[in-house]
């Protein structure tokens, strides 16, 4: 690795002018860079955090903590700010979680300490009991330049630490369409710029240091900058507070057939709206432009619209359906390609427990409004330290927003006498540990699958854990989940962990009626060297232990103890059975047959055929006279396959219907960052050319590179295709 001078004269890191971004508030958005105290007060040994001044008192506190690797809520301390003027520590109020670093009206480079509420805590102490011997990873915010060593525009790439290099380097040059092959990247978190060459590919990020809000940049040289771009990866400019409208036509925009016909139009129909979108949609699948100005088509809109034109913060379904709506009324025709795309029908069918007359009607749809509630449930593997383990169903809201907060939240429905200090938050791939999550670490950054709780004892400064791992004889794979022992950290014996293992066998030969004798133990070193256990020597540099049982008893423990993820009520698959679920009206039916009030039954069925395009809107937004709120329930949706079937109208009229597909793929998801006073629309959505999904933010479009990134807590509109159409 080497360092190079900043070649255009910046000579300091606070000499250059830092870019502002434009949040959809209309205000700017700027970091600001702290330095935190790593015990209290004491200025001769600080770190660094970078904050945003829109980040709340609340997440400058949870930074500060991880910053620190404090283990706890942060609650459970305060910050204080050394006052330059006076030389005197104030506390920083935080009686208003939510209140914005805006409003406390700190400075870059002011000097930051944490008080713990319990004064009687060791001013130095920044772990829990419950700070375990597994590595654990940042996922690091970096800043890609848009133009090579040039910092004045950039765009957001995160990445993992335990991530390599190489990774890095191919995250890097992927942005541009260039080929990563022998091309070295620039790192710069100061004066100079550090080169990373392909030699370094193998080293992980964390060995180096790489830290989040870092510039990142490829080679001035690279050849082929500029060239020819992908289809349809093309951003949006943000004309203030339009992040609605660009999700929108990111979202319509990468729906192939209906964008297909678009093209198709003859550009003589009297149709400006659609005029001005076709040739929007020329532009972004031209693979010309990284970044495109939508103002014709804007502007258009805002005359005919009314409520849009201003610069305020809008809804992105409502829009969605008056955009639609506008093309539609320019196609002059009662059935247009809108409606054929688009529309389809619901019945509504109400049946009178008095006199038993039923009444049908059928009403066209556009968009499927689903209802989430405020309760977010998760599914969650359990893990006990004496080797029982069960699925739990765990109630969350919008207050468990880290994984501290998920501990809590799970001890108090379930161990109440349990601290979450004795509790691990892992992640398992086929019951290997691939992670251990941080208790600051924010959930929204965590797939619901992936959570597993392993419970530990306690640990005193002279120990540490180890995992205890199950295989099976006949294949050599783990079985089920591990458990954690607790052991010296040096000169363990046998006697030392002998109870837990008695606990484990037990917990093994109970459910499988296995004699002690069929489990074999063994133990591994720091070398991952492989020992027979026995009674009578020491175990130095223990690393790991673990019990192997024959196939025959496997399979009879595999009966009584899977795994059953299939309660979880947090789907889209439920939201939509209770849309569509019976119900019973209450005397609020008014039957024409019996002419009075009654008792009836309602179910809603879909008609076929199912409208090609199937929009989707979780209902996140909450108003009402006392307030307004969003819902950040965490939903899961599929990417293939949503079907439909069992929603459908069963009567004879549409068995001529009964060829057509009733499963769809998802194309796009509009996203809402924020709240209601302060948010913003991001898009993802997949190309139908590389069949690769892709974010769009704005002008800034980053490639997805797991579709589970997709699933998040901020999805607010689905768009999902039919299966004949993709």
């Amino acid at each position: 690795m080497s360092y190079y001078n900043y070649p255009y004269g910046w000579t300091t890191y606070s000499s250059y002018n830092r870019p502002l971004l434009t949040y959809d508030t209309g205000r700017s958005i700027e970091p600001l860079f702290f330095n935190v105290c790593r015990s209290r007060r004491n200025q001769d040994s600080t770190t660094s955090v970078t904050v945003w001044t829109t980040d709340t008192i609340r997440e400058l506190k949870e930074k500060v903590a991880r910053c620190l690797a404090i283990y706890e809520s942060s609650s459970n301390f305060f910050l204080e700010l050394f006052d330059r003027d006076t030389y005197e520590w104030k506390r920083i109020s935080d009686s208003n979680p939510f209140v914005t670093i805006n409003g406390l009206n700190l400075r870059s480079n002011d000097l930051l300490s944490i008080e713990w509420v319990n004064q009687s805590r060791s001013s130095n102490q920044h772990s829990s009991p419950a700070v375990s011997s597994f590595n654990s990873t940042d996922n690091l915010t970096l800043y890609l330049c848009k133009t090579p060593l040039d910092k004045t525009d950039f765009i957001q790439l995160k990445i993992s630490s335990a991530s390599t290099i190489g990774k890095l380097r191919r995250k890097a040059y992927e942005y541009f369409n260039i080929s990563a092959y022998n091309q070295p990247i620039y790192v710069s978190d100061g004066d100079y710029w550090a080169k990373y060459d392909i030699d370094m590919d193998n080293v992980t990020i964390e060995n180096y240091p790489i830290r989040s809000y870092a510039f990142l940049s490829i080679d001035h040289a690279a050849e082929n900058y500029t060239s020819k771009l992908p289809k349809g990866l093309c951003g949006l400019s943000n004309l203030g507070n339009t992040c609605f409208m660009n999700s929108v036509f990111q979202c319509l925009s990468n729906i192939p057939e209906f964008s297909k016909k678009i093209f198709e139009l003859s550009n003589e129909i009297n149709a400006p709206i659609i005029n001005q979108y076709r040739r929007l949609l020329e532009k972004l699948w031209s693979g010309e432009h990284r970044s495109l100005n939508p103002s014709l088509l804007v502007y258009d809109i805002k005359d005919k619209l009314t409520p849009y034109n201003n610069y305020r913060q809008q809804d992105a379904q409502e829009f969605m359906n008056y955009f639609l709506n506008l093309m539609h009324a320019e196609l002059s025709t009662s059935k247009s390609l809108i409606t054929d795309y688009f529309y389809g029908q619901m019945q509504s069918k109400v049946k009178c427990l008095e006199c038993q007359n039923t009444e049908i009607q059928n009403e066209p749809i556009s968009f499927l409004p689903l209802p989430i509630s405020n309760c977010n449930e998760k599914t969650i593997v359990y893990v006990k330290t004496n080797g029982e383990y069960r699925t739990v169903s765990l109630q969350t809201d919008a207050s468990i927003r880290t994984v501290a907060d998920l501990k809590a939240c799970f001890c108090v429905q379930y161990e109440p006498s349990l601290s979450p200090n004795y509790i691990l938050v892992v992640k398992l791939v086929n019951y290997i540990l691939k992670t251990q999550y941080e208790p600051m670490q924010p959930l929204s950054e965590i797939h619901a699958e992936d959570l597993v709780l392993l419970q530990c004892s306690e640990k005193f400064s002279d120990q540490k854990y180890i995992l205890c791992e199950f295989i099976d004889v006949s294949n050599r794979r783990q079985f089920r989940p591990p458990s954690i022992l607790t052991v010296p950290s040096h000169s363990c014996r046998y006697v030392d962990l002998s109870d837990q293992l008695d606990d484990l066998l037990g917990h093994l030969c109970s459910v499988t009626n296995a004699p002690i004798s069929a489990c074999h133990l063994s133990w591994y070193d720091q070398s991952e060297r492989q020992y027979k256990l026995d009674r009578n020597y020491n175990l130095p540099y223990l690393k790991s232990v673990e019990i192997e049982m024959p196939v025959d008893y496997v399979e009879i423990y595999k009966v009584h103890n899977h795994i059953n993820n299939s309660m979880d009520r947090s789907s889209l698959k439920s939201l939509i059975t209770d849309f569509f679920h019976e119900e019973l009206l209450d005397s609020d039916y008014h039957c024409t047959k019996c002419s009075k009030p009654t008792k009836a039954r309602r179910k809603s069925s879909l008609c076929l055929p199912l409208p090609e395009v199937l929009i989707i809107q979780l209902k996140r937004f909450t108003f009402d006279i006392r307030s307004s709120e969003k819902i950040d329930t965490f939903i899961s949706f599929p990417v293939d396959e949503l079907d439909l079937s069992e929603y459908i109208v069963k009567d004879d009229k549409n068995q001529e219907e009964n060829n057509s597909s009733t499963k769809y793929n998802l194309v796009a998801v509009s996203n809402h960052i924020g709240n209601l006073t302060s948010g913003h629309y991001t898009t993802y959505a997949k190309n139908r050319d590389d069949k690769q999904w892709y974010l769009f933010d704005d002008t800034n479009v980053t490639k997805v590179n797991n579709d589970k990134d997709i699933i998040t807590n901020n999805a607010y509109i689905l768009v999902y295709v039919r299966t004949n159409q993709t």
